[in-house]
């Protein structure tokens, strides 16, 4: 018999022990399918509802938070319009961003009924945007550097697991020093989180039209770290390791282009 899962609402008057047990589902839940979307939207509201409840308080206090609350673009994303921006523009790197990584949009949700689940949902659609924004990919060592970016902007008890079960897998994918050296990137990556604007409220859904490194330096520090494949910055260059760049057919770190 398949217990009944329960819906955004009864996720939301959860209390710290209903979380606790709602936690454990949605781990199965993504332990048989990584990509359940009940179960990555259960481990969010059990592990980071209290972390985004801040954010969409602090968003009131916000020109940016206050204007995403008032107007609340809609949460999708369409690569083949973004595509046909003019090279350069944040638009067209988002759908090059998208295709050289090989990812997808993540499938629509509910309308959000309050501010607290419109940041929930913010936060799920808009990752891999902010992955492209900041220059970090998605393999292993970036994914880690980024998810330390977001940590210095919101308190996310996901966010926090996946960084510490993902560095132990460095060791297995990158060598030892990797794993050595991975707790000073991401703290590095940290600091430099604190000094940029909060990307929970970067109105990217309004600037696909702008100019990429003019966004970029809108909103993010300038002091950005000079890590590993990442001696310049900013960059429009999209660095992809080996074996992507051999599944795509591409030569050394100039994958995709946007200069």
């Amino acid at each position: 018999m398949t217990t009944r899962r329960p819906d955004v609402d009864e996720m939301q008057r959860m209390g710290f022990f209903g979380k606790a047990w709602l936690a454990l589902r949605a781990m199965y839940a993504l332990a048989k399918n990584i990509v359940d979307p009940w179960g990555q939207q259960a481990f969010q509201w059990a592990l980071d509802g209290w972390g985004i409840g801040r954010v969409a308080r602090r968003a009131k206090h916000s020109e940016l938070g206050r204007h995403l609350l008032e107007t609340r673009p809609l949460l999708a994303i369409d690569l083949e319009r973004y595509a046909q921006y003019p090279e350069g523009t944040l638009g067209h790197f988002l759908a090059q961003w998208f295709r050289a990584w090989k990812l997808e949009p993540f499938p629509a949700r509910r309308v959000p009924q309050s501010d607290l689940e419109y940041f929930v949902d913010r936060l799920y659609f808009t990752h891999d945007v902010w992955h492209a924004l900041c220059g970090l990919g998605t393999d292993l060592r970036n994914e880690l550097r980024f998810l330390a970016v977001l940590l210095s902007q919101y308190a996310s008890g996901s966010g926090l697991m996946a960084l510490v079960l993902g560095w132990l897998r460095v060791p297995f994918n990158d060598g030892v020093v990797a794993f050595l050296t991975m707790p000073y990137e991401a703290f590095r990556f940290y600091r430099w989180g604190q000094r940029s604007m909060d990307l929970c409220f970067v109105p990217w859904e309004a600037l696909l039209d702008q100019p990429l490194e003019a966004v970029r330096a809108q909103f993010l520090a300038a002091d950005r770290p000079r890590i590993g494949e990442w001696q310049t910055w900013p960059t429009p260059r999209i660095v992809l390791p080996p074996k992507l760049e051999a599944e795509a057919g591409v030569m050394g770190d100039t994958a995709v282009s946007t200069s």
